[in-house]
């Protein structure tokens, strides 16, 4: 148990839907279903409460529900900023660890945010950027 924290990037698969309309047969199939969108996975982390709680408190008004919290280019720039600034606030919570053993981290951490939001300003409205925690 513990926290666990995912950044994920979606890409609706838009040019397929537009060329077939919505003949499902026509569409590419995973498992027998048409495949609308594919997953990303952007980054990851174990047990980061600090920049989980900045994400919390700046990008989903402090409710921390595990919902997931929709970032645009320029939220994950200010992440990215926020990280090495120093600027994410001490955070706790219950089998949540402790940030220190990711301070060696900060460059790589704030490259994973700078990245997302370049695949966001290189894309057009078929992509989206996720947040997501759970423990």
């Amino acid at each position: 148990m513990g926290l666990d924290m995912y950044l994920e990037g979606e890409r609706f698969n838009s040019q397929v839907c537009l060329k077939t309309g919505d003949n499902h047969e026509a569409r590419p199939q995973q498992d027998g279903f048409p495949v609308s969108k594919t997953v990303l996975e952007i980054g990851y982390w174990r047990k980061h409460p600090n920049l989980h709680g900045y994400i919390v408190q700046t990008f989903a008004d402090g409710k921390d529900e595990c919902q997931r919290v929709s970032l645009e280019a320029e939220d994950c720039r200010k992440i990215a900023m926020a990280i090495l600034e120093d600027e994410l606030p001490p955070t706790a919570g219950f089998f949540f660890g402790d940030s220190d053993w990711h301070k060696d981290d900060v460059q790589v951490n704030a490259k994973i945010f700078s990245d997302a939001a370049q695949w966001l300003d290189d894309g057009d409205w078929t992509r989206s950027v996720f947040y997501q925690a759970s423990w």
